[in-house]
């Protein structure tokens, strides 16, 4: 069998009184996802995470640490790849997207009631779900001035 490994980060903002989530879906599927990609030699997690999120976004981003998940599924036409995807929560207060046209072919803010569970991957429902109960322990119903103080 062989493996990959890929890094990315789930972001979110404050708008409205209201987490969103950023998910983009990339050329090659009709799900939503979080922007991620593979590690690059010489980098660990956080840089893989960090650089793809604004490869693919023109994000940039902090992570905010005490949360990480992995994903491990398996790809490929025979199914004989493993991957396996870490996760990091990331803030920002940048609604403003510019999406990588090589590779993302939609993007959208969700309000964290409005995500689409219809249209995403299993793992990923379970990510989101982690990620925003995280973020709302970390910050609760924090305003949005101290929630842009913190993440400066």
């Amino acid at each position: 069998m062989k493996f990959e490994k890929s890094c990315g980060t789930v972001i979110f903002r404050k708008t409205r009184g209201k987490y969103a989530v950023l998910l983009i879906k990339n050329r090659y599927t009709d799900f939503w996802s979080f922007p991620k990609g593979h590690v690059e030699e010489g980098e660990n997690e956080y840089q893989t995470a960090i650089r793809e999120t604004k490869e693919e976004t023109g994000i940039d981003v902090k992570i905010e640490n005490g949360f990480r998940m992995e994903s491990v599924y398996l790809i490929g036409k025979r199914k004989n790849t493993e991957k396996k995807v870490v996760y990091f929560t990331a803030l920002t207060t940048r609604a403003y997207v510019v999406p990588q046209p090589e590779e993302i072919s939609a993007f959208h803010w969700f309000f964290e009631d409005e995500f689409p569970y219809d249209a995403t991957f299993e793992n990923d429902k379970v990510i989101f779900k982690e990620a925003l109960q995280f973020i709302k322990n970390r910050f609760g119903a924090a305003t949005e001035n101290n929630f842009r103080k913190k993440i400066q």
